[in-house]
């Protein structure tokens, strides 16, 4: 693994930004551009500064610089039998600096945690080229608001991520998947109450009316808990996990509009047309339609729930339309960590490069 320390260019090329008033587009690996719109702005890449800043397996602790590729740090900790619990996915060139600002888990997410809940502490540059650290490298109960895990999923809208020290945890000692038959292709009923029993459930699924249940524990457990629930042993659906975590499962092959929509588990299912798998144990829903934007956006809205659009099409928008408190909130953090929206214009719920409208709302509400 490489071991540089590109703080100062990366921080040149902010400073330069803010001089000259000129935006920047930050970027890893571009693994994840089907998250967001590009701009013509510059492009300022991480790739030079890699390699982990320090690592204690007896202490369960990584500190990783943002331009780390996602593989290479996997790597490491599988030789000392450890992982990132939030399984995030493992897309081609994806980079830690990636993963953490797109906030992106895996399939184990509702059981172990999201990548939000295993971040310690960052270090980043703001809109002013400033160099700021948050946070540290255990797990502390502090007052206030935890300012380094605003930046997991904030799409580096906040700022340039320079490093992040990271909670692992050990390899499950044992694993299996369960398989079994649903009655129909929406039927998630029972997956949906698995995240409330004391069970070591690590993933639930439904793709069509195929239902696969994976448990992750000691060896005993893991049986006992399979004694207790739906399903056969089925050695050849452990590969589905890595498939629906990468989005590389043949329903994601698609010609049409793919939607990940975020709702409770217990929710109804919504009323739009389109071929559905739900994750998470119905909590995160794939959907792959022909709806219009609108129409999916109001569906999970009403259903309590967020939705994100995926794919490389610029022409329609990506994110669930923010308002009242949430919009407030959103505008105030780019104040404070960019009020002259110099990080990634366009990517991000775009509607707030620019706050003419976004003033004017407030002003009239």
């Amino acid at each position: 693994m490489n071991n540089n320390d590109d703080t100062a260019a990366l921080q040149h090329a902010v400073q330069q930004a803010v001089d000259t008033s000129s935006a920047i587009n930050i970027q890893g690996g571009g693994s994840k551009s089907f998250l967001g719109k590009g701009s013509a702005a510059t492009t300022v890449s991480t790739l030079n500064h890699t390699g982990i800043v320090s690592y204690e397996p007896t202490e369960l602790v990584v500190s990783v610089r943002a331009g780390t590729l996602l593989s290479e740090l996997t790597k490491e900790l599988a030789a000392n039998g450890q992982s990132l619990p939030f399984e995030p996915p493992q897309h081609k060139g994806a980079t830690i600096g990636g993963v953490l600002a797109c906030g992106l888990s895996g399939p184990a997410r509702p059981f172990t945690g999201s990548a939000r809940d295993y971040v310690l502490g960052v270090r980043m540059l703001n809109g002013q080229a400033q160099h700021l650290r948050f946070g540290g490298d255990v797990m502390k109960n502090v007052a206030g608001y935890d300012v380094s895990r605003l930046q997991i999923g904030a799409y580096g809208s906040l700022g340039l991520l320079l490093d992040a020290s990271m909670k692992v945890l050990p390899v499950p000692q044992h694993e299996l998947t369960l398989v079994s038959t649903r009655s129909t292709t929406d039927d998630y009923s029972y997956v949906s109450g698995l995240a409330r029993r004391a069970l070591p459930v690590t993933a639930a699924a439904v793709q069509g009316k195929t239902q696969y249940i994976r448990l992750s524990g000691t060896t005993q457990a893991v049986r006992a808990a399979a004694n207790q629930l739906e399903g056969d042993v089925d050695a050849d659906a452990d590969a589905f996990w890595p498939g629906l975590r990468d989005q590389s499962l043949a329903f994601f092959n698609t010609d049409k509009t793919l939607w990940r929509i975020s709702v409770a588990e217990y929710a109804e299912a919504l009323p739009l047309s389109g071929d559905w798998l739900f994750d998470w144990a119905g909590a995160q829903r794939w959907l792959c339609t022909d709806e219009t934007p609108e129409a999916v956006f109001a569906a999970a809205a009403a259903a309590g729930g967020h939705a994100i659009r995926y794919g490389i099409d610029e022409s329609a928008a990506r994110f669930q339309p923010l308002s009242g408190t949430a919009q407030r909130l959103q505008k105030r953090l780019r104040d404070s960590f960019d009020a002259d929206r110099l990080f990634n214009p366009g990517q991000f719920h775009p509607e707030f490069d620019s706050d003419s409208s976004i003033d004017q709302e407030q002003a009239s509400s």
